[in-house]
């Protein structure tokens, strides 16, 4: 079988400073220990977990600066084929700081508006090449919306990706997501604190959880799949398709940080290479897990997402 070409699209990126520290005393002055510059944004990492798992990864984003440039240059020591999109403002810096503990507290910048001229050259370099060298890719769509961006531009992504004939994932959150499910995406990913926020319901059950990603559906997304952090994640397939639990392994997690991206990822490559069903959702769970595992978010392994696989637990939801 051919590599399958995944296009992960990047509206909002950013560089991550990974700040290592015994304890973040807010309002106190703080000494890092280490400090690591990293490509960031979800699409980045849902790039290097689709790169790992064996797909030829391509990021298209926003890019300005020497941050931008940064960026760019880290996405291709991974291997993936990197085309941005030059903005004239600097690409935002995410702060993510570590303590011993392992609590992880984020500070994420908003990201400039990239323009609308901008915003129609991203969408003719993907409705063109989807016609040429990305011909039958399958595209991801992450992360927030820059300010000043209105969610019609995601809309516009995926109608480009499904005139082309490419199926598309979805993991946004908020209008960006509320706006887009009538465009139809073949899946979308929230979290279950995403899910609540957009159907301002409270979820504190499987069964509830199952019926919001229902909702979901009936809003006009092919599919949907909710992640549950530790208690695992539902998917259902369709509208009249089956619905399922997933319960990844219980391991010792170095971070969770990115877990949803590369869970993301494992629903487009295991889509682009023909699994559907249990088969499906156990590649995408074993993506989570392994994430967990790694040293930098995004960047599993395939050793450890194959060592996983085995060990996720199934269930369809019954009536």
């Amino acid at each position: 079988m051919s590599q399958p070409t995944i296009v992960c699209i990047s509206a909002n990126p950013g560089l991550d400073r990974r700040i290592r520290l015994h304890n973040l005393a807010v309002g106190e002055i703080n000494r890092a220990r280490t400090v690591e510059s990293l490509p960031g944004g979800k699409a980045a990492h849902v790039a290097m977990a689709s790169r790992a798992l064996g797909a030829h990864a391509v990021w298209l984003g926003f890019l300005g600066g020497a941050t931008g440039e940064e960026c760019a240059a880290g996405l291709r020591t991974l291997g993936i084929e990197v085309v941005p999109v030059r903005v004239s403002d600097s690409t935002r810096i995410n702060l993510e700081f570590i303590e011993d503990s392992k609590k992880v507290t984020e500070v994420l910048e908003p990201g400039n508006s990239p323009g609308s001229a901008a915003c129609e050259e991203m969408l003719d370099i993907l409705a063109n090449r989807l016609k040429a060298e990305w011909k039958n890719a399958t595209v991801a769509i992450s992360g927030s919306l820059p300010v000043e961006t209105p969610s019609e531009f995601y809309i516009s992504l995926v109608k480009a990706a499904r005139k082309a004939g490419s199926k598309v994932f979805l993991d946004t959150s908020g209008e960006a997501l509320s706006a887009t499910l009538a465009a139809g995406p073949d899946l979308v990913k929230p979290n279950r604190q995403e899910a609540e926020g957009l159907l301002s319901t409270s979820l504190r059950g499987g069964r509830s959880v199952a019926n919001a990603a229902k909702q979901l559906i009936a809003r006009g997304a092919s599919s949907a799949a909710i992640t549950m952090g530790a208690e695992g994640m539902i998917w259902i397939e369709g509208k009249d398709g089956a619905g399922w639990v997933a319960h990844a392994p219980k391991i010792n997690p170095v971070s969770a940080v990115g877990s949803g991206d590369a869970t993301l990822a494992g629903f487009a490559y295991g889509s682009a290479v023909g699994k559907s069903g249990p088969e499906l959702l156990k590649l995408a769970a074993a993506c989570g897990a392994a994430n967990c595992m790694a040293a930098l978010p995004g960047q599993i392994t395939r050793t450890n997402v194959e060592r996983f696989i085995s060990q996720v637990e199934i269930s369809e939801i019954t009536n």
